[in-house]
């Protein structure tokens, strides 16, 4: 015996059984692991008020007043922190595509997009609709 004859090739329809199976199983996956709108929200609301203290609140001087009106920022972004899914759920909306949704939030000045998939979510990006000055 040769074990150095070339190898028998899979048939097509086996090569195409099995990259059938192996595409529905991930698509399974996806569609199983696609993050619902309450999942959205409650990442929604640790990440924003996170962006909200490093971004918005953030002293622009070493000032007294500037110092003060941060403390103020970062207060009232706590306390407001349970009305955020509210606010995120009445500015959002959500395009599902089965396997992955994605997510626009406009809030005043932001809009964010996000992508949910595989029970996560990854901010796309950040973009802002008015200039402040």
């Amino acid at each position: 015996m040769n074990h150095l004859s070339p190898s028998k090739s899979l048939p097509l329809s086996t090569i195409a059984i099995v990259s059938g199976t192996i595409l529905a199983i991930f698509g399974g996956i996806l569609m199983f692991t696609n993050p619902n709108q309450r999942q959205y929200e409650e990442f929604a609301e640790e990440k924003l008020s996170l962006y909200a203290k490093e971004n918005l609140c953030q002293a622009g001087a070493p000032a007294l007043d500037q110092v003060l009106k941060s403390q103020v920022c970062h207060m009232m972004v706590e306390a407001g922190k349970r009305q955020i899914p509210r606010v995120v759920r009445e500015t959002t909306q959500r395009k599902n595509y089965m396997l992955l949704s994605i997510y626009e939030t406009n809030l005043y000045l932001y809009q964010f997009r996000t992508i949910g998939v595989f029970n996560n979510f990854y901010v796309l990006n950040v973009d802002q609709l008015y200039d402040q000055n």
